[in-house]
């Protein structure tokens, strides 16, 4: 994977208009890069919240213009490509450099699987045209079902710009990165019938409107094999969350330094094996535990919760509920925690409160609580797709 910073430079004057077929431009090959698959147990990374390790300059790179029929469009070759119109045809990306797409008001509606699908490129860029409303979603049903996203990349991805966009998911998850994936801006909702938002290696949310309605995940890192990926990461933006199942989670580490999270309703409000919480406003309603760290396929040991900072609010459901459950230890050193369950806080470690302000119940509290048999938090769904 590449972590990128990107610099938007202004559409080239002279753009090529075409409808509904792709153009072939040489290009260098691709950087090949590697991963190293994990062989012994992590407990806790270093989160790389940015997206660099080079520049993109678009204005080397060819501009190309595409009123979009239902023959969709087959992008083979580095450079931007500006999107408009309509069409029940994919977006597919294979080519071996630097792909912007600009969505310009568009409606994807595939017919055959995922509406925008990334099979290979260096880095895509999904960019909201400023003022413009572009609807995606996918079809229910399709050939290979490990392309399980409405808009689906096997490479880096990043979505900003200022437009809109809403995403329908009907065969699975909302937007899926296979690498890493960051947001930086837009107003984005996500309707899916399994997760709502997946990055693999990691999910780094710094801006933008987020709004997610999904039957499974809200939104998740998810990968278990290789040590310090599996990084989800809320440093911005305003997200809400209404899901059947997790809304925040994560295979290695969640960190929240900023930005607005409000979890309307879920089964784990945030879950990952260990969650710092630096900054933000976060309110989590949960059925089960509100923010809970729990042993992965690939953490197991060194689990723990974090809280530094922020404003915390959490209501948990009625009956063996835990608001904050550790299944290793907890500190709280800073922030405002304001909760409203049977059970405040539960460590099977070590837990400490040497800073910061924690209301149970509407009655402020000087010492954590634990509750009876704190093996019994809940631990790390098997199940899901890497």
């Amino acid at each position: 994977m590449r972590r990128l910073v990107l610099t938007t430079t202004a559409l080239a004057a002279s753009a090529l208009l075409i409808a509904g077929c792709a153009t072939t431009v040489t290009t260098p090959a691709a950087e090949t890069t590697t991963s190293t698959s994990a062989s012994e147990t992590v407990t806790t990374s270093t989160v790389d919240t940015s997206n660099s390790s080079g520049d993109i300059d678009w204005s080397a790179l060819p501009t190309t213009e595409v009123t979009l029929t239902d023959e969709g469009l087959t992008i083979t070759e580095a450079g931007t490509y500006v999107l408009s119109g309509s069409t029940t045809g994919q977006i597919i990306v294979n080519a071996d450099g630097n792909v912007r797409i600009i969505l310009n008001g568009v409606t994807i509606a595939s017919s055959e699987g995922a509406a925008i699908q990334v099979d290979e490129a260096e880095t895509t860029v999904i960019e909201l045209a400023d003022g413009t409303t572009n609807t995606v979603s996918d079809a229910s049903t399709r050939a290979d079902e490990e392309i399980d996203g409405a808009i689906y990349s096997s490479d880096d991805l990043i979505i900003t710009g200022t437009g809109t966009l809403d995403v329908t998911a009907n065969f699975a998850d909302g937007i899926v990165g296979k690498d890493d994936l960051w947001i930086e801006s837009g107003t984005i909702t996500v309707t899916s019938v399994d997760d709502g938002i997946r990055g693999k290696d990691s999910l780094t949310i710094s801006g933008g409107t987020i709004t997610i309605d999904a039957q499974g995940d809200g939104m998740k890192s998810t990968n278990d094999t290789d040590a310090g990926e599996g990084q989800l990461v809320i440093s911005g933006g305003d997200i809400t969350i209404t899901t059947g199942d997790d809304a925040v989670k994560a295979e290695q580490q969640v960190t929240i330094t900023g930005g607005t999270l409000d979890i309307v309703s879920s089964v784990e409000g945030i879950e990952a094996p260990v969650i710092v919480i630096d900054g933000g406003t976060i309110s989590v309603n949960a059925s089960d535990d509100g923010i809970n760290a729990a042993a992965s396929e690939i953490v197991t040991s060194g689990l723990k919760i974090t809280i530094n900072g922020g404003d915390i609010t959490i209501v948990m459901g009625s009956g063996d509920t835990d608001a904050i459950d550790s299944n290793g230890d907890l500190a709280i050193t800073g922030g405002t925690i304001d909760i409203t369950a049977q059970s405040a806080t539960d460590f099977d470690g070590t837990g400490t409160f040497t800073g910061g302000t924690l209301i149970v119940n509407g009655t402020q509290v000087t010492t954590l609580s634990q509750s009876m048999g704190g093996g019994m938090g809940g631990g790390m769904g098997g199940g899901g797709r890497p």
